[in-house]
C-alpha cells in the first residue's frame, strides 16, 4: 500500500513538477502569443479606422464643395442659414456648418449664436502654399459652435463636448468664403469602437504635427506626450505598430496616416491594464501550486479550470477579430510575405475564389487580367514595410463579369515576419455611374437641341452650347435666372398657366411658344420640359430641351401657299374642262328654246298654232331654261370656297361630279358602270371630294381618246371592309405605262401634250385624299373580266 501511495506521490510529485514546469513555460509562452495578438489587432483596427476616416473627410470635403452652388443662388441669410441647418440634419457626423467671409467672421451659421464670431485661423494645418482650396483642419474647439455667442477660452477640464474644426476655402464667382465644419469626433470614435468594445481601448485623431483633435480617452490633456523614438517613426513611416511608452504608460500601439489629409490616427491599448488580469490569474495561480502541493489533483484540476477560463477569454477575442474580418463590407485577406494567401473572409472568397484556396501566389489567381496580375506581383515582390499602397484594380467574378475593386495594402509583423492585410471595396456600380454621368455630360454639352436645367423653383442651374448658340445668351449670365428672360409677350398669361398646370399635374408639358433672345429677335420653339424627382419622389429640378423651328415654321407657310397655288391651278384646269363641257352641254337647250321662241313667233304672225300648242312651247322653254339654271348652280358650287369639314353622301357627290363631265362622256361613247350599290358618307370638304373625282374621270376620258376602241367603259365600286371605306374607280383603256405609273402623284408629271394636261390633278387629288380626308390613294393597273371580256385598265383606289 505504501508502494502504491510512494508511487502515487513519486507521480503526484513528478505530475507537479511537469505541471509547475509546463505553467511557467506556458505562461511565458502565453503571454507573447497575448501581446502578439493584440498587436495584430490594433494594426487592423487601425488600418480600418484610417480607411473609413479619410473617406468620411473626403465625402465632407465634396460636401463643401457642393456649398457653392446654395450659396451662389440664395442670398437672404435666413435661407442661407436654415438650408445649412437641414443639411446638417442630413450629416450626422457634422456638429455645425459656418461659413466666413474675408475678414474670418461668421456670416452665416447653422448654429445662430455663431453669428458674427471672430475664428482664429492661426493653428489651422496645413498652410496653404499655392492653392487656396486645399482643406485645413484646426485644433479642437477652434471655431465651435458657442453655447452663447461669446468667445471663450476653454480650460482642460471643460473637455464635455469631443470635436474638431475642418476648413476650406471655395470660390463664389465673386469672391472668396470659408466653409467652418465642426466635425463631431464622438460620433466618428464611436461609429467603429461600439463595434469592437475592447476594453482600455483607445483611439485618438491627431493632426500630422502632432495635435490632438479627437479622442475617447477621457484621461487625455489637450496635448498628448508623443515620445522621440515614436516622433521619428512617424516621420519616417505612413504606418507603423509596436509597444511604446505613451503620456508615461507602456502601450500597444498602432497608428496609420490619412492618404491624401493631414490626420494621423492612433489605436492603443493600456498594456498593464490590458494584461493585468492575465497577470493576477498566473500569480494567484502560482501561489495556489506552491501552497497546495499535498493536493496535487485539486491543484490539476484548478489549473485546468484556470487555464480552460484563459482560453475561452483568448477565444472570445479571436472571435471578435474573426467577426470584424468576416462581417466587415470589405473584402479583405492576409498574404504572408511569399504571395501566398494565409486567411480570406467569406464574401471575398465565394465572390471571386471558387470557395477555395490553392497553394499559388495570390497574383496566379485566373480572377485576375494580366496587367493587373503583373502589377500585384510588383507590389509584393517589392514592398517595402510600412508602406501604404491604395489602388483601384479590375476582376472578374466566377460569372466572369468584370468588377473594380477599390484595395489598400498595409503590412504588419508577426512572428517576426511580415504579413500583408489587403482590403478591398467593390466600386463597380460607383465606376458605372461615373461613366454614366460623363457619357450624360456629354451629351448634354454637345446635344443639337437646346437644354435648360432649372431647380425646383424654376431657376436655371445650367444650360448647354445649343442655348446659348440660339438665345446668345451665355450660362454666366442665365445661371440663377428665370426663363422668364426669353419671354416675347406674344402668348396669353392663360398659355403659361396652362402650361403649368399640366406640368404640375403630369410632369411633362410639350409645345410651341415664340421666345425673344438676347439681341431681342423673335423665334419660335419647339419645347418638351420634364419635372425630375428623386427617390422620396420630392422635386429637384426641371429639363427643358427646345429646337429652333422659325426656319421650319416659315417653310410650312410657303409649302402651304405653294400647295394652295396647285390648288387653283387644278381648279383651273378642270374649270376649262367643265367650260367645254358646259357648252356642250348648252347647245341642245339653246337650239330648242331658239326653235320654239321661233315657232311662237310665227303663231303671233300668220296664226300658225294652236293656242294648247303654244302653252307647250312655252313648258319646253321653261323646262330648258331650268335646265340652263341647274347646269350654273353646279358649275357655281364646285368653285365655292368652302373650308368646313361635313358629313357628305359620297354617292350624290360622285353624281355630282358625272353631272358636269356626262357631256364630255356622252360625246365619247363612253359607259359608265356602278359594279356595287352600297353607299355610305365621309367626313370632310365636299367640293375637294368632287374635284378628285373630276380629276380621276378626265384622266379616264382622255386616255380613251388616245386610243381608238369601241367599248369605253369606266367602273365606280362603293363599299365597306373592316370598318373602311373604299372607293374604286377603274377603266378598260390598257393601263399606264409600267415606266412612269410610280410618278402619276409627282407634281407637273403628265404623259399629255402641254396644251392638254398640267401634270398638278392627281398631285392634288393625294393631297386632297390624306390631308384633308386622312385617307390614302392608290394606282395600279388591273386586269379584270367583264359580260365575259377581258380586260386591262388603270385603278385608282381610294380607302378612307
Amino acid at each position: 500500500m505504501k508502494f502504491t501511495v510512494s508511487k502515487i506521490i513519486i507521480a503526484s510529485l513528478f505530475i507537479i513538477f511537469l505541471v509547475i514546469s509546463s505553467v511557467f513555460f506556458s505562461i511565458t509562452v502565453l503571454k507573447d502569443e497575448t501581446i502578439k495578438t493584440h498587436l495584430k489587432l490594433v494594426q487592423l483596427y487601425s488600418s480600418i479606422f484610417v480607411d473609413n476616416l479619410s473617406k468620411t473627410i473626403n465625402t465632407i470635403d465634396l460636401f463643401t464643395d457642393s456649398l457653392v452652388v446654395l450659396l451662389k443662388n440664395e442670398e437672404k441669410e435666413e435661407i442661407i442659414n436654415n438650408k445649412l441647418l437641414n443639411l446638417l440634419k442630413e450629416n450626422l457626423e457634422i456638429r455645425s456648418i459656418n461659413i466666413l467671409d474675408e475678414n474670418n467672421k461668421i456670416i452665416y451659421s447653422s448654429n445662430k449664436l455663431n453669428k458674427n464670431l471672430l475664428i482664429n485661423l492661426e493653428s489651422f494645418y496645413p498652410i496653404p502654399t499655392y492653392s487656396k482650396d486645399i482643406l485645413r483642419v484646426g485644433n479642437t474647439k477652434e471655431g465651435r459652435d458657442f453655447f452663447d455667442a461669446k468667445n471663450i477660452e476653454y480650460s482642460k477640464n471643460n473637455l464635455d463636448i469631443n470635436f474638431f474644426p475642418i476648413l476650406k476655402e471655395v470660390s463664389l464667382g465673386y469672391k472668396r468664403v470659408k466653409v467652418l465644419i465642426a466635425i463631431n469626433g464622438d460620433f466618428l470614435l464611436n461609429r467603429y469602437n461600439n463595434f469592437l468594445n475592447i476594453e482600455h481601448c483607445y483611439i485618438d485623431i491627431l493632426k500630422i504635427d502632432g495635435t490632438l483633435l479627437v479622442s475617447n480617452d477621457f484621461r487625455e490633456q489637450s496635448n498628448i506626450d508623443i515620445s522621440d523614438e515614436l516622433k521619428t517613426i512617424i516621420k519616417e513611416k505612413n504606418s507603423f505598430s509596436g509597444i511604446f511608452d505613451f503620456n508615461k504608460e507602456k502601450t500597444i500601439l498602432s497608428y496609420n496616416s490619412t492618404l491624401n489629409y493631414p490626420f494621423l490616427v492612433i489605436v492603443r491599448l493600456n498594456f498593464d491594464k490590458t494584461l493585468q488580469t492575465w497577470e493576477e490569474k498566473s500569480y494567484t495561480f502560482l501561489v495556489t501550486i506552491f501552497a497546495l502541493l499535498i493536493l496535487s489533483i485539486i491543484l490539476i484540476i484548478s489549473w485546468l479550470i484556470t487555464y480552460n477560463k484563459r482560453i475561452n477569454k483568448e477565444f472570445s477575442l479571436n472571435k471578435k477579430f474573426k467577426i470584424l474580418f468576416e462581417q466587415s463590407s470589405f473584402f479583405a485577406l492576409i498574404v504572408d510575405s511569399d504571395g501566398k494567401i494565409l486567411d480570406i473572409n467569406k464574401s471575398f472568397l465565394s465572390l471571386f475564389f471558387e470557395n477555395k484556396i490553392e497553394d499559388k501566389n495570390i497574383w496566379e489567381y485566373s480572377c485576375w487580367p494580366e496587367s493587373e496580375k503583373k502589377w500585384l506581383e510588383s507590389i509584393f515582390r517589392n514592398y517595402t514595410d510600412g508602406e501604404k499602397v491604395q489602388k483601384e484594380l479590375n476582376i472578374y467574378d466566377l460569372d466572369g463579369k468584370p468588377r473594380v475593386l477599390e484595395i489598400v495594402i498595409s503590412s504588419f509583423e508577426i512572428d517576426e515576419h511580415i504579413e500583408y492585410v489587403l482590403i478591398a471595396l467593390d466600386i463597380t456600380i460607383k465606376k458605372q455611374r461615373e461613366k454614366e454621368l460623363k457619357n450624360a455630360h456629354i451629351v448634354f454639352k454637345n446635344a443639337h437641341d437646346g437644354i435648360v436645367v432649372t431647380d425646383d423653383k424654376a431657376n436655371i442651374v445650367n444650360v448647354n452650347k445649343a442655348f446659348e448658340l440660339n438665345t446668345g445668351y451665355t450660362l454666366k449670365e442665365v445661371v440663377g435666372r428665370n426663363p422668364k428672360i426669353l419671354k416675347s409677350g406674344l402668348q396669353e398669361e392663360d398659355f403659361y398657366k396652362n402650361m403649368w398646370t399640366e406640368l404640375i399635374s403630369t410632369g411633362y408639358w410639350e409645345g410651341e411658344i415664340t421666345n425673344k433672345d438676347k439681341n431681342g429677335k423673335l423665334y419660335i420653339e419647339r419645347i418638351k420640359i420634364n419635372a425630375v424627382y428623386n427617390e422620396n419622389n420630392k422635386l429637384t429640378n426641371y429639363i427643358a430641351v427646345f429646337s429652333d423651328i422659325t426656319l421650319q415654321k416659315e417653310q410650312e407657310r410657303l409649302l402651304h401657299e405653294k400647295e394652295k397655288l396647285l390648288f387653283q391651278q387644278s381648279k383651273l384646269s378642270a374649270m376649262g374642262e367643265m367650260i367645254g363641257n358646259i357648252a356642250h352641254q348648252w347647245r341642245q337647250p339653246l337650239s330648242v328654246i331658239s326653235s320654239s321662241t321661233s315657232a311662237i313667233k310665227l303663231h303671233e304672225e300668220e296664226g300658225f298654232y294652236s293656242k294648247e300648242e303654244i302653252i307647250d312651247f312655252i313648258e319646253v322653254i321653261l323646262n330648258s331654261t331650268k335646265y340652263l339654271s341647274n347646269t350654273i348652280d353646279d358649275f357655281r358650287n364646285f368653285y365655292k370656297e368652302d373650308s368646313v369639314k361635313s358629313n357628305f353622301d359620297v354617292k350624290q357627290a360622285i353624281n355630282s361630279s358625272l353631272n358636269l363631265i356626262k357631256t364630255e362622256l356622252v360625246k365619247h361613247n363612253i359607259e359608265l358602270v356602278f359594279v356595287n350599290d352600297d353607299n355610305f358618307e365621309i367626313k370632310g370638304i365636299r367640293n375637294q371630294f368632287l374635284q378628285v373625282m373630276m380629276n380621276i374621270l378626265i384622266n379616264a376620258k382622255d386616255a380613251f381618246i388616245e386610243k381608238e376602241q369601241d367599248l369605253k367603259l369606266i367602273f365606280i365600286n362603293l363599299y365597306e371592309e373592316e370598318g373602311k371605306k373604299i372607293i374604286e374607280i377603274y377603266d378598260n383603256a390598257g393601263g399606264i405605262n409600267e415606266n412612269v405609273i410610280a410618278h402619276v402623284f409627282e407634281p407637273y408629271f403628265t404623259t399629255k401634250h402641254k396644251s392638254v394636261g398640267t401634270g398638278i390633278g392627281l398631285y392634288m387629288s393625294e393631297e386632297i385624299i390624306t390631308k384633308g380626308l386622312n385617307g390614302e390613294i392608290f394606282v395600279s393597273n388591273k386586269n379584270f373580266v367583264y359580260k365575259n371580256q377581258k380586260f386591262i385598265g388603270a385603278e385608282f383606289r381610294i380607302i378612307i
